[in-house]
């Protein structure tokens, strides 16, 4: 289902992907869906584990935007510059941002884990996506919003999906 369809008053839980388009500005339905849950007019849910994944990406985006990383493996090459990793300051302003709009945060407790590797097992999910599935099972949220198409391999999941990316 697309994106921009998720009715008023839903609760969401919000993949790393949808808030890295918005914020890199590859899809204007991703930040239309941020605006909403800062309106009130949703209700988005980020887990503790991929607001760091986030926090990570666009750490990384943004290194490799100021030409001081490039190739292959570009966290190894930033971790060997910590002088330039204590400089950048974009990305701290998309998460102070993340934090700002309202969407609720939620942590991973010991059980989500359990769950998790019982969900990797049914449906062959990496690591965080499965985390996601079991937090949203914890919290009874059964509405994602993702541009990963895996997450239509979990049965009762209504997943809405971008299909605006644009390559930047």
């Amino acid at each position: 289902m697309m994106l921009n369809r998720i009715p008023k008053g839903e609760i969401v839980l919000i993949d790393a992907n949808i808030f890295i388009y918005a914020i890199r500005g590859v899809s204007k339905q991703c930040m239309k869906l941020l605006n909403r849950c800062a309106a009130g007019e949703i209700l988005g849910v980020i887990t503790s584990h991929l607001l760091a994944e986030v926090m990570h990406r666009l750490m990384i985006a943004e290194a490799i935007e100021n030409e001081w990383i490039s190739g292959s493996n570009p966290a190894k090459k930033l971790a060997e510059k910590p002088g330039r990793i204590k400089i950048l300051y974009r990305y701290k302003q998309a998460i102070n941002s993340i934090l700002a709009i309202g969407v609720r945060f939620e942590t991973l407790e010991k059980l989500d884990f359990i769950v998790g590797m019982r969900i990797q097992q049914e449906t062959g999910l990496l690591t965080n996506d499965a985390l996601l599935i079991a937090v949203g099972e914890r919290l009874r949220i059964h509405t994602i919003a993702s541009a990963d198409n895996n997450f239509s391999k979990v049965h009762k999941i209504n997943l809405y999906s971008p299909n605006d990316l644009i390559e930047k």
